[in-house]
């Protein structure tokens, strides 16, 4: 049986200590950097530091600092791939503080294959995740994805992705019903406080009804608000804008319905209304959107 180094030993305490005091561990990781002595430790203490300095405590200057030290470790002077994983983790720390030349620098020096740079994005989509930076964990995500399909069975990167993926969709479908519910109540509220006002403000309310429904997966209770709409624009004599609104949220029923036909006729009466805003530039990306849409429905 092998024993534990005295430098295993003190990673176990202070991650122990990391489950109920994030900054006291944090404190402590100069402690441990003086018992490390192999790549090994340096490896492990790294990856340690990034996930406790960004993902628990959004610290990413002290992070920096205690990487770059790491990156200057006597232990790891001729181990290229512990090195390369030192500077993979310091681009996740830069991408978190925003840092984005500095971070591509720090790619340069981590990432020459397809798994590494695969890796590099998996890892930044779970520290922004922990971080509540949704948008920009699903952007990582995104860049990782056909690395991930390019991959040799082999590699092990698509273990850790799957495990990552896992955990990360378990989270978002945790979080997602109080929002549709919060969705729901805001559209009804916003919906109800509008009854007796201008319809154009009704139909705004009635818009964000349809868009709440079609987020919630329902397009067919989104149609019925088409519906609603489109009576509601016959009987004030309604505009171009207020009609393309209609015919996006009616292209987007479709999309979710599966009905591309359909919903490329929604699309072209869309089109039509958009000539007639003026090339106004919120239509114009809404339109583009709905384009992007039809394409990978």
């Amino acid at each position: 049986m092998v024993q534990p180094t005295p430098f295993d030993r003190l990673l176990e305490d202070v991650g122990k200590q990391a489950n109920q005091d994030a900054a006291g561990a944090f404190a402590r990781l100069d402690e441990l950097h003086g018992k490390s002595l192999t790549a090994d430790d340096v490896l492990k203490l790294g990856a340690f530091a990034v996930h406790l300095g960004c993902s628990a405590l959004g610290r990413f200057v002290e992070t920096e600092a205690f990487q770059r030290k790491l990156l200057e470790h006597p232990g790891i002077v001729s181990h290229i791939l512990t090195r390369k994983s030192l500077w993979r983790g310091l681009a996740v720390v830069l991408r978190m503080a925003g840092r984005t030349v500095d971070a591509d620098r720090a790619i340069t020096e981590g990432v020459s294959t397809d798994a590494e740079r695969a890796r590099l994005e998996v890892l930044c989509a779970q520290t922004f995740a922990a971080r509540s930076r949704f948008p920009e964990a699903a952007a990582s995500l995104r860049l990782a994805e056909p690395l991930l399909k390019g991959l040799p069975p082999n590699e092990d990167i698509l273990t850790q992705a799957a495990l990552i993926a896992t955990n990360l969709a378990r989270a978002a479908e945790s979080q997602l019903k109080p929002v549709l519910g919060l969705l729901d109540a805001s559209t009804a509220a916003l919906l109800a406080a509008n009854t007796h006002q201008d319809w154009r403000r009704r139909h705004q309310a009635l818009y964000h009804r349809g868009r709440g429904h079609l987020l919630s997966g329902e397009p067919s209770k989104a149609l019925s608000v088409v519906q609603e709409l489109m009576a509601m624009e016959d009987a004030n004599n309604a505009g171009a804008m207020e009609r393309f609104f209609t015919a996006s949220l009616a292209c987007r029923c479709q999309v979710l319905r599966g009905q591309k036909k359909v919903a490329s006729a929604a699309f072209e009466a869309a089109q039509d209304y958009a000539r007639r805003t003026n090339n106004d530039a919120n239509v114009q990306k809404v339109l583009a959107d709905l384009e992007a849409n039809i394409a990978r429905g």
